[in-house]
């Protein structure tokens, strides 16, 4: 058997599970009116796929196809039904040899489900399984009363189906109706395709034309890029060399400035002084002068008498006697010898005095070098102090040349969005707090301020991308303000010691009050390290305390102390180079007064070297005047000692001739010590004279190179500063055009030749321009839309090719259903007459096609005459004569094609006795071919069937059922009978 079981359970009357096994060729459904047995056929139909409510004679909804209750039952809320086949000729195209088909509708939601072998699927994978099989709900297997009423009063066109089915031409309609279906979305689609294309027709060419003006911006920009960094790079080095020379020239030149003006100072000074000295050695001189005058004068009066003397001893000499020759040769002996004694003495007093020269000018020598010696020392330390001006000079100029990350973010400030600086450039330190400002803040005094984390995030990609080192910032929009507790404060100001918070000791604008606050309003200051350890443990070393010095008490207790070297900060900087230039003033104070006392030391050497040299003319003079003397004293000596006079008188005279000897004596000293005196001081006047004039000179020769010094540097100032100017906007338009660092520019260039670049980078500007407005965005746009419009013309090509295979499909579907159906149309027509006389009794009957030439869509017509009748129109025939010509139809049918079941629903309802004997008789002749379900009251049927199942309603409204004997089928029909 092809149909094995029937289970049905809540599916209209039938509200109990109930199972219809078949086992015989043909199966009998029996039951009075009214009893549900016709309910079987439907079961059959809605498992198969009817969707019509209508056709299942339901109600408004498919839900009313559920059990809906009785007097006696309630209602169930689902509906099952499951049909089994057997498949070993596999009827089904499906790899089992049993087949179960289900379908269940629950009441709450109406939704059907449908499973083959218990897995669920759809209504179509149900409806492709049955396709063509003989089985749809709509085939020639499943024949109802109202069918065969309908077949023989249907047009020729609604009567064609039939024989489609019959033909198994159904799916090639199906198929090619679904083809069309497909065609016409296809054409629909290959339309809009159409539309879209003509659209991007238009657009692609712009937009290639942009596209391709875009390509040619992008290759010069990025050769531009290329050659412009290089050339970037080259100015930035070349200006970066113009600037070091030039600040080195300028700081040679202030050097040299610094120099001559303390030249200038150093020779004013000294020039005062020799000044001073020339106006004292002039009346120094005039003095003498006079005192020279005088003495002349007085050696003049002395030598007149010294003339009148000698003219007397000349006469006593040549004219007196022995003795008085003797007496005035003895007083001029005294003379002579007086006068060599005289200048004997002042030798050695000349000698003396040359020789404490000597020893003065040794001692001026050796404090000369000591005086050389402290002011070297003096003017190392003022160059010490000059250079580390310098250098606190150039760190507050370049904060964070050892912070890589920061000094990359604060070079290129002007082109990061929401930049606002460096912590210790935006909180300046009160006078004296510096070194505890900045050891509270560590590492923090370096962190970069941001007005937002968008603006940080901006900054970090820079650094990135650039390589440049690390930074870390703080978004002022999430600082948040910190701040020592009441009663902590309370107990700290009562501390000895504290001096306050640290931010209360910092200047800033007010808008970077907040930053402040937030990095140091909770650590305290204090004077000393010993009262930050008890203000710690008073605090339960809950806060960090800093002292004056810097030295740290952290929270928790540790400490932080001592010094290190090179400590310069940002925030300290500016204190200590307060220092230096005070200490500058001082030590150039030092030096000067140095320099006044080495000036000094020097000229009482050159006057003392001076005057030792006049010592030495003098002494050389009076040696050859004591020689003269010598021999005056000598010769006169041997003359007396010749006479040897005896007698010693006029004593009084002698005694007067000597002094007159002694006060001419002591005057010709008078005057050689004038003499020499005035020689020295004239000598020294002179030379203070010259070097006077030699450092006028000096002076204004020093004044003219100094001025043309300072031009030098002002030319050098302004050199600097143009150059400062191009650096900067070139490092500028480097960080804003490419964003790129100088750091990290530097990695990126390429070995080309700076000759020709400059002049390709004016070229590649200017090929830039000529291009006008571009559309970076174009290659994406072209490339897309470009992209689209070849998809989409090869989805046209595709759909094309899709359509011609379509009709292609369409045309072969056509030829074979036209092969099928004319095939299955000429067997079926040959079966008809054979079968309509059997059933008849005579007669004939055939088949007409109502338009030969379309096979496709001709109706059927029938032909049909009746033994001893003559009738042209199906339609004047009588119910029961056109129920046979049905039936006829229909077994001409199963004789041109085996059906593997049938279901009839009281398809002999109409017929009398003795056609219902004809038409169940020639039912049989098809056991062992075909399986039928009859669903009959008639006994003629019931005869033929092999076996029986009864229909009852034993409760109101519930349908059950039961195998039967024929007797007993027979029974309840003539009870049925008798009740009609």
């Amino acid at each position: 058997m092809f149909l094995k079981r029937i289970e049905l359970q809540g599916f209209k009357s039938f509200a109990d599970k109930s199972i219809i096994t078949f086992d015989s060729d043909v199966t009998g459904i029996v039951g009075p009116n009214g009893c549900g047995k016709s309910n079987i056929n439907d079961a059959i139909r809605w498992v198969l796929g009817e969707q019509s409510v209508k056709s299942l004679r339901g109600g408004n909804s498919m839900s009313d196809i559920i059990f809906s209750g009785s007097a006696q039952r309630k209602a169930v809320n689902l509906a099952e039904v499951t049909l089994v086949f057997d498949n070993t000729k596999r009827f089904f195209d499906i790899a089992y040899d049993e087949v179960e088909i289900t379908r269940r509708l629950r009441r709450q939601n109406s939704e059907a489900e449908y499973l083959i072998n218990k897995t669920p699927c759809r209504l179509k994978d149900i409806t492709d399984l049955v396709m063509d099989t003989g089985l749809g709900r709509d085939s020639l297997s499943i024949i109802t009363q109202g069918n065969i009423s309908s077949f023989a009063e249907a047009k020729p066109e609604e009567r064609r189906a039939l024989f489609e089915e019959a033909a198994g031409v159904a799916k090639y309609k199906k198929r090619k109706n679904v083809s069309l279906h497909k065609l016409k979305n296809t054409q629909d689609n290959l339309a809009r395709l159409e539309d879209i294309i003509l659209e991007l027709e238009r657009q692609v060419g712009p937009l290639k034309r942009q596209a391709k003006k875009a390509k040619q911006y992008i290759e010069y920009k990025e050769e531009l890029s290329k050659i412009e960094i290089n050339v970037i790079i080259d100015e930035i080095e070349g200006l970066q060399q113009q600037i070091s020379e030039l600040e080195q020239r300028r700081f040679d030149l202030d050097s040299q400035c610094a120099m001559h003006e303390t030249t200038i100072q150093v020779q004013d000074v000294e020039n005062e002084e020799l000044r001073k000295e020339m106006l004292a050695l002039d009346r120094e001189v005039n003095q003498l002068q006079g005192d020279y005058s005088a003495a002349m004068e007085e050696s003049n009066r002395l030598e007149r008498r010294k003339v009148e003397l000698n003219e007397k001893r000349k006469y006593a000499l040549e004219h007196a006697s022995s003795k008085e020759r003797a007496k005035e040769l003895k007083a001029m002996v005294e003379e002579a010898k007086f006068e060599y004694e005289d200048r004997r003495r002042r030798k050695s007093e000349m000698e003396s005095n040359l020789a404490l020269a000597k020893q003065q000018i040794a001692q001026l020598e050796s404090d000369i070098g000591k005086a050389r010696m402290e002011l070297e020392g003096a003017q190392d330390m003022y160059q010490r102090l000059l250079n580390r001006r310098d250098v606190l000079n150039n760190l507050i100029k370049e904060p964070f040349n050892h912070q890589q990350g920061v000094r990359a973010v604060v070079a290129a400030k002007a082109s990061l969005a929401g930049i606002e600086g460096v912590v210790s450039e935006l909180l300046i330190p009160a006078a004296n707090y510096e070194n505890a400002i900045s050891n509270a803040l560590g590492g923090a005094m370096y962190h970069i301020v941001a007005s937002d984390e968008r603006a940080a995030r901006g900054a970090i990609a820079f650094l990135k991308k650039n390589r440049s080192g690390r930074a870390t910032f703080l978004p002022m929009s999430v600082l948040k303000p910190r701040f020592v507790n009441k009663e902590q404060r309370f107990v700290a100001e009562h501390c000895e010691g504290f001096l306050g918070c640290c931010d209360q000791f910092i200047e800033c604008e007010e808008r970077y009050r907040l930053l402040a606050r937030a990095l140091l309003g909770n650590v305290l200051v204090v004077d000393q390290l010993e009262h930050a350890n008890e203000l710690a443990k008073r605090l339960q070393y809950s806060y960090k305390i800093v002292t004056l010095d810097g030295d740290i008490v952290h929270r928790g207790g540790s400490m932080t102390g001592g010094t290190t070297r090179n400590a310069t900060t940002p925030m300290n900087v500016q204190r200590e180079l307060r220092q230096v230039k005070e200490n500058l003033e001082g030590q150039y104070l030092k030096v000067s007064d140095l320099r006044s006392q080495f000036q000094a030391l020097s000229s009482r050497k050159e006057s003392q070297s001076t005057q030792m040299v006049q010592l030495r003319i003098a002494l050389a003079q009076l040696d050859s005047v004591l020689q003269v003397k010598r021999g005056k004293y000598e010769g006169l000596l041997a003359d007396y000692e010749q006479l040897a006079p005896q007698d010693r008188e006029e004593e009084g005279e002698i005694q007067l001739a000597d002094e007159l000897v002694v006060a001419i004596s002591e005057i010709h000293s008078r005057i050689d010590d004038l003499t020499t005196q005035m020689r020295t001081k004239r000598e020294r006047r002179a030379a203070a004279g010259n070097e006077a004039e030699r450092r006028e000179q000096t002076i204004r020769v020093t004044r003219r190179e100094l001025s043309a010094l300072k031009q030098e540097m002002q030319n050098a100032e302004v050199a600097i500063a143009k150059a400062q100017t191009r650096l900067e906007s070139a490092i500028e338009r480097l960080n804003t055009d490419y964003e790129m660092t100088v750091e990290f520019a530097l990695t990126q260039r390429s070995d080309i030749a700076m000759d020709g670049a400059r002049e390709r980078v004016r070229e590649l500007r200017s090929l830039i321009a000529a291009l006008g407005n571009v559309n970076l965005d174009a290659p994406a746009q072209f490339e897309e839309i470009n992209g689209r419009y070849e998809f989409l013309s090869g989805q046209r090509q595709e759909l094309q090719e899709a359509s011609d295979k379509i009709l292609k499909a369409i045309d072969e579907m056509d030829e074979t259903m036209t092969r099928q159906f004319t095939e299955m149309f000429h067997k079926i027509n040959k079966e008809l007459d054979g079968v309509f006389k059997a059933l008849f009794g005579g007669g004939r009957a055939s088949l007409v096609m109502v338009d030969p030439d379309d096979v496709l869509n001709t109706g059927i017509d029938i032909d049909v005459q009746p033994p001893g009748k003559l009738v042209k129109n199906i339609r004047t025939f009588s119910g029961g004569e056109k129920a046979l010509i049905a039936i006829s139809v229909l077994f001409s049918i199963l004789k041109a094609r085996t059906m593997p079941l049938c279901v009839f629903d009281e398809v002999e309802a109409a017929l009398d006795q003795a056609n219902v004997e004809r038409f169940a008789k020639y039912l049989s002749q098809f056991r062992g071919e075909s399986q039928f379900i009859v669903v009959t009251h008639r006994p003629g049927t019931m005869e033929q069937c092999d076996a029986l199942y009864g229909v009852t309603m034993q409760q109101d409204g519930v349908s059950t059922l039961l195998k039967v004997k024929l007797a007993d089928a027979m029974e309840i029909i003539d009870k049925d009978e008798v009740k009609a």
